[in-house]
């Protein structure tokens, strides 16, 4: 590996690993102000609404700056799923995050989100056509074990929390496959536009019908909410644009670690056994579905080339 390969290589990982943190400083923050007992009791639609809204304010420049012919665009089809997926996707992780407690903790919260890798390959495979694999489904059997692990139904009682945190993965693993479907044509920076000023305009009605005005320092927590989602926009699409995706999906384990770290720090809640080893199990088998499938994209694209080699020989 070259010294630039390894510069970009260091520096999207540097980039993802400041996605994850910022991903566990907001879920650490959603509680403290959704959350009646700490003061604020703010609901998750107006959350919502200001991640939203405060993101999408600090890209205004940026589309100023593009005009109209900049920022046209002919998916607004497709913005507009990825959207209403992002919104509801959102708003339900937000929502599981007013039921933290004994029996749903925030690194659960995390760990329950590391199925969304496996689920997306398998929509993947339903919508988009992709060829189905036996170690994907292998793959997957393994990651409802890990689930079941960290939720241990019949063992504790099931917190609401867990139910929605479930759907908000289903929710971002089928925004995942609409934002493969549009890279195809558009820029990271349009799709990151498209999909906060639209979710804002979706966040809307819910929002102002459950608006509290914020304190001094509930406008604090909602401002830092939004810059983090504006950043972690920017971060992402500059992450992914400089090493295969593939090589970042093992560091989503460092959420983890995050997320514990924070718990313990706002919340005095340490990870429990359970959740550490069902979060094992389901990040093993997305690594094990990744490799797999970066193995069959490596022979795919050799025979690919011998064919073309024969075609051009004769």
């Amino acid at each position: 590996m070259s010294t630039s390969s390894k510069q970009e290589t260091t520096s999207a990982i540097l980039l993802f690993m400041a996605v994850l943190l910022g991903n566990a400083i907001i879920f650490s923050i959603v509680p403290y102000i959704s959350i009646p007992g700490y003061g604020f009791g703010y609901s998750a639609f107006q959350i919502m609404l200001s991640y939203c809204a405060i993101a999408t304010l600090c890209m205004m420049p940026w589309a100023i700056k593009q005009g109209l012919r900049g920022l046209k665009t002919t998916r607004f089809k497709a913005y507009g799923l990825r959207a209403l997926l992002e919104y509801g996707s959102f708003t339900l992780s937000f929502f599981s995050l007013a039921y933290l407690g004994d029996l749903f903790t925030l690194p659960m919260h995390t760990a329950l989100n590391f199925i969304t890798p496996l689920l997306a390959t398998v929509i993947a495979i339903m919508v988009l056509k992709e060829r189905s694999h036996w170690h994907t489904w292998m793959a997957l059997a393994v990651g409802f074990v890990g689930v079941l692990v960290i939720t241990r139904p019949g063992m504790i009682p099931l917190s609401p929390g867990v139910l929605y945190v479930l759907g908000a993965a289903l929710g971002f693993s089928s925004c995942g496959i609409v934002i493969k479907l549009l890279t195809r044509t558009e820029s990271s920076h349009h799709i990151a536009f498209y999909m906060l000023s639209l979710t804002t305009l979706l966040a809307l009605p819910a929002g102002i019908y459950h608006w509290q005005w914020p304190s001094a320092e509930g406008w604090f927590w909602l401002a830092v909410i939004g810059v983090i989602a504006y950043l972690q926009q920017i971060f992402v699409a500059k992450a992914i644009s400089k090493v295969p995706y593939m090589v970042l999906i093992p560091l989503n384990f460092a959420q983890l670690i995050f997320a514990t770290a924070l718990s313990y720090a706002v919340y005095g809640k340490v990870v429990d056994i359970w959740t550490l080893l069902g979060a094992s199990i389901i990040v093993a088998g997305t690594l094990f579905n990744a490799h797999r499938n970066r193995k069959l994209a490596e022979v795919e694209a050799a025979e690919a080339g011998k064919a073309a080699l024969g075609a051009t020989a004769v």
